[in-house]
Parts: structure tokens; C-alpha cells; sequence
């Protein structure tokens, strides 16, 4: 009898023992899963698209929403989150059209909010590959630099704002479409992290 109650007892503690054991290597799978996961989703870019939503339809919230970042997080080069956006100008120009400016009002607000204060921008500007290769880096480089100007003086600090043009090197869609090549003239805007 004494037997059977020292095996109980033995396999009673083996077993409280074991879930214990499990118990404790379920927890640093789900952590170690949780890093895993972090770490692999740090990785992959935030990207919004608006840039076939109607001008009216965005809101600076939209905005906000794509570029912010909780407090504290580290922003890491591969993982910046950008907003591509439906910027319009003149024909073979760096003027911006009506539509834009007003899309550009709503940009200015958003970036000058207190979830994005403390970050600095870079805006980038992008051609379909209708025209020369030289030419449109030109004309990028132009179309980035009146969003700046633009962003600035909506009241956007110009020191935490970088123009940046890539021309046509950087397509979203077929440069082989009307549609297409509308999706490659872009603007974006990256949040390249907290003001050093």
C-alpha cells in the first residue's frame, strides 16, 4: 500500500513538474515567436497608395495614420512608412495644379500634427519613362522640390523635409498603359524618423 501512495505521489509531482515544464517552454515559444514576428515585420516598408483615391476623398487623418509611429519605436531603414500620393502639376512642369495644392494643405496639417512633430520627411518625386532617362530625373527632382516649398509654407519646418527625385527608376505599374504610366508620376512621402 505504502507502494502505491509513493507512486502516486512520485507521478503526482512528475506530472505537476512536467505542465510546469511545459508551461514554461510554451511561454518562450510564444516570445520567441513574438520576436520572430516583430523582427520580421520590421523589415517589410508600410506602404499606403492613395495615389488613385480622388484628392476629396483624403483626409489629413488618412495622412497621419500612414506616417505615424508609436513613441519610442525605432524607425528602421527598411521599414519606413511612406504614403504615396496623387500629386498632379502641368504638363512637362513642376507647377503644381489646383487638385494638388489642396491634397498638399492636407499633407501640410497631417505632418505638422503632434503624432508627427518630432519626425523628419522625405519627399520623393517619380516619372513614367515617357521622355529621356536624364529628363525625367530633372523634372522629378523639380516636382519634389515645389512639393517642399509647398509643404513649407503650409508651416511644415523646411529642415525636417528632403526632396528627393528618382525619375523614372522606381515604376509601381507598366510604363506600357495610360493608366500605368498615370500610377509612376507619384509623389511620396517617407517618414524617415526622429529628428536627430
Amino acid at each position: 500500500m505504502m507502494n502505491s501512495n509513493r507512486s502516486r505521489l512520485s507521478s503526482g509531482w512528475t506530472f505537476g513538474h512536467s505542465v510546469r515544464r511545459i508551461l514554461a517552454a510554451g511561454s518562450a515559444l510564444v516570445l520567441v515567436g513574438a520576436f520572430w514576428a516583430f523582427d520580421v515585420s520590421a523589415d517589410v516598408p508600410s506602404v499606403t497608395d492613395l495615389s488613385t483615391v480622388d484628392v476629396e476623398i483624403i483626409e489629413t487623418g488618412d495622412i497621419v495614420e500612414a506616417l505615424a509611429v508609436p513613441r519610442g519605436t525605432r524607425i528602421r531603414p527598411g521599414s519606413r512608412p511612406r504614403v504615396r500620393l496623387p500629386v498632379y502639376f502641368e504638363f512637362n512642369s513642376a507647377d503644381l495644379k489646383p487638385e494638388a495644392k489642396e491634397l498638399l494643405t492636407k499633407v501640410g496639417k497631417a505632418l505638422t500634427t503632434e503624432d508627427l512633430e518630432g519626425y523628419s520627411f522625405s519627399v520623393e518625386g517619380h516619372t513614367d519613362s515617357l521622355g529621356g532617362e536624364r529628363y525625367n530625373a530633372a523634372l522629378s527632382s523639380r516636382r519634389a522640390d515645389a512639393v517642399k516649398t509647398y509643404l513649407a509654407s503650409q508651416g511644415v519646418p523646411a529642415d525636417r523635409l528632403e526632396a528627393v527625385g528618382l525619375g523614372e527608376g522606381s515604376p509601381v505599374d507598366s510604363n506600357s498603359t495610360t493608366s500605368g504610366r498615370q500610377h509612376n508620376r507619384r509623389v511620396e512621402i517617407i517618414n524617415m524618423g526622429a529628428e536627430s
